[in-house]
């Protein structure tokens, strides 16, 4: 770091720091919800808009500055926290390395993300070819280059924020088709009619490369034998896994070729962590179907919920004994009390709400938010 890094990294761990209390209180309301249990105050979620004097202050680094910039990847990160930070319960602060969604398919090698100057994420553009995955072994799946660029800045990170009270959480884990899509591209859709045992095959190996990195990961994380976080927000106990599994290409999917390609190798995935839950974007209802029926799948997350009719999604989920957690949108015509009514109600059942809500505000504070959804209770 530089002597300007140096100070914008003190001022902002002492803001953090100064409130681990909370976020050591926030992660137990969590982790009572994940089990399953009836608290007096249901947790909400909260992140709310910082002073203006801090957003000048820290400054947003985009993804192509940051991937191989360790000061800039933690101090980008902090700020992040801020939002969380200083919103009270019951949100927990979390920082990873934001490595694109390319992070486990570059175990694969010859594949490697595109860094861009303009602020996108990192992506990959070279994919392997037919002959090259057919004659790939699970020899082949090596920690590259460019994933122990990821753990090095995840133990940097976690070196720099000890003592803050908050979390390092888990590189961008893709499923095993999402991740077959970004190593092949596109041909996979074509494939998976004319050379299905070759998509097995891909399937078999994108597995073994989510085992390889998700040890590397759990090893690299401070108590994740305890608890795994995500998204500046979520906190999981280790007993249900705590991987994030995205799904965003097998929305694409009929419901044959999920119950063929999708499914087995997700719960795969979740078996070998011990379980987690499924975010995607879009909308596939035999998809949310599937996954409402994996015994290791403890919840849904999705990216869009405009796309889904969300008090049948949340009354679905806790149906089945899951937690939906991640943001939901309010009605215009809606106000903040009748819309955490309307949520609370959908995600309860037998009295037990199976909901974690993750809800921004850069208007309202966290106490005026949390006393208006608590009065829904």
């Amino acid at each position: 770091m530089n002597d300007i890094q140096k100070e914008q990294y003190k001022q902002m761990y002492d803001l953090l720091a100064e409130h681990a209390a909370v976020y050591a209180k926030s992660a137990e309301a969590q982790i009572a919800v994940w089990e399953d249990k009836v608290l007096d105050d249901h947790p909400l979620l909260l992140s709310v808009d910082i002073p203006a004097e801090y957003k000048e202050r820290f400054p947003d680094h985009h993804p192509g500055e940051t991937h191989h910039d360790k000061p800039k990847m933690l101090l980008s990160g902090m700020k992040a926290m801020l939002y969380t930070a200083l919103a009270g319960p019951y949100a927990v602060p979390s920082i990873r390395a934001n490595m694109g969604c390319g992070i486990f398919p570059s175990l694969f090698p010859g594949i490697k993300p595109l860094l861009f100057d303009d602020g996108k994420m990192p992506w990959v553009v070279d994919h392997l070819d037919t002959d090259t995955i057919r004659n790939l072994r699970k020899e082949d799946i090596v920690l590259t280059d460019e994933f122990k660029t990821a753990l090095e800045h995840m133990a940097y990170i976690a070196e720099h924020i000890e003592g803050t009270g908050t979390y390092v959480y888990p590189l961008d884990l893709q499923g095993p088709f999402d991740t077959a899509h970004i190593v092949y591209g596109n041909q996979i859709f074509y494939d998976i009619y004319d050379e299905p045992e070759l998509i097995h095959h891909l399937l078999d190996l994108c597995c073994y490369a989510i085992e390889l990195g998700m040890t590397e990961c759990f090893k690299t994380i401070p108590d994740s034998d305890k608890i795994i976080t995500h998204y500046n927000s979520y906190a999981i106990p280790r007993s249900h896994g705590g991987a994030k599994i995205s799904e965003d290409t097998s929305t694409l999917l009929s419901p044959k070729h999920i119950d063929e390609f999708v499914i087995p190798y997700t719960q795969r995935v979740l078996e070998f962590t011990g379980g987690g839950y499924i975010h995607y974007c879009g909308r596939n209802d035999h998809l949310l179907k599937r996954a409402l029926e994996l015994e290791k799948n403890y919840g849904i997350n999705f990216g869009n919920t405009d796309k889904h009719d969300m008090d049948t999604v949340l009354k679905q989920t806790a149906q089945a004994g899951k937690i939906y957690l991640g943001h939901i949108n309010k009605a215009e015509d809606e106000d903040h009390a009748a819309f955490f009514k309307r949520v609370r109600n959908a995600a309860t059942v037998d009295g037990k709400c199976r909901l974690l809500l993750n809800y921004y505000s850069a208007t309202e504070t966290g106490e005026e938010l949390l006393n208006i959804w608590n009065n829904t209770a």
